[in-house]
């Protein structure tokens, strides 16, 4: 069965997200979750023991009219990333509580590019002269590692055509970060993320389908005395098989349930929410003869609040060694 040779599903990362983002929607404007990375067929662990390799190069741009960046206020802010992700996952022979269990380690390599620019409108002072109007701008480029993801237990189970797994990931701080520039390649703070992800797929038909729900706590950026609130993923796909080749589509939305606080939320830190949903074209080509699969996907994102809204080209391979 094609499922076999596929990457336990969304195994994530996510220092991806360390430009500076909207005011009141988490710092950076970031969930510490790459949004949309719990994929076709995410709620699979493969049932063959083995180590399991998956290579992204994502690509994002976006941007938001008002950033909480390093404890300043920033307004007109655009932002750009490629990251190069590789997630490595090892499925072992243990079958506890009747499921498969894996563990995963995903680092990362950014290359990040970050502008602002603050626009003066022209206005007539007291005495009738006229000022403005004009753009200051200022940015900033950086390419480093990344923050890393891992998740010390991974747990799925199959029943039919049913696949489920339920899984922990940590984000750890290991990318490059400081206050004195714009162009983070990291969040600055640690993360924890529970997730459940589950797939439905029939071999006859060809047809597929995949939800998964995610939570984050995070921890206090203590650079900037900066704690973001609780956030919520949630991520689904569809698709259709024909033969080796599927083609389908997705959608994601991100939202915060608890308000920011600290020294830093100098925007407000009482129940601010953001949120971010997109819809994308899906190429997916499984080839379970030679344990490889690739994807490809483009997302566009709309109805963003309170966080950066773009688009983003995202191209995966991953096999089985």
């Amino acid at each position: 069965m094609a499922r076999k040779s596929l990457v336990a599903g969304g195994l994530a990362l996510l220092a991806a997200v360390s430009a500076p983002g909207a005011a009141q929607s988490a710092e950076f404007g970031a969930s510490p979750w790459l949004k949309g990375y719990t994929d076709v067929f995410g709620g699979v662990i493969p049932s063959v023991p083995g180590f399991y390799l998956r290579t992204d190069v994502y690509d994002y741009s976006g941007s938001a009219d008002t950033t909480i960046l390093n404890g300043r206020v920033d307004l007109g802010v655009d932002q750009n990333f490629t990251a190069t992700v590789g997630s490595l996952t090892y499925v072992t022979p243990w079958k506890p509580l009747g499921g498969t269990f894996a563990v995963n380690v995903t680092p990362t390599v950014v290359a990040m590019d970050v502008d602002v620019g603050l626009g003066i409108p022209t206005f007539t002072g007291p005495l009738g002269n006229t000022v403005g109007g004009f753009t200051v701008n200022r940015g900033d480029n950086n390419f480093a590692l990344g923050d890393m993801v891992f998740a010390p237990a991974i747990l799925g189970w199959d029943e039919g055509n049913w696949h489920w797994n339920v899984a922990m990931f940590i984000l750890a701080p290991t990318g490059d970060y400081s206050t004195d520039q714009l162009a983070n390649t990291s969040l600055n703070h640690w993360a924890f993320m529970p997730r459940f992800a589950a797939t439905y797929f029939d071999p006859q038909t060809g047809w597929q389908a995949t939800g998964a729900v995610l939570y984050t706590w995070n921890t206090e950026n203590t650079a900037t005395n900066y704690l973001t609130g609780d956030i919520v993923n949630v991520e689904g796909t569809i698709t259709k098989n024909f033969g080796p080749l599927g083609v389908g589509v997705a959608s994601y939305g991100m939202i915060q349930v608890t308000g920011d606080s600290g020294a830093g939320a100098r925007l407000g830190a009482s129940s601010p929410k953001s949120m971010a949903s997109a819809h994308r074209h899906l190429h997916h080509q499984p080839r379970s003869d030679e344990g490889l699969t690739v994807i490809v996907k483009y997302y566009k994102e709309f109805d963003a609040k309170n966080t950066f809204e773009g688009e983003t080209f995202d191209a995966a391979v991953s096999f089985k060694f």
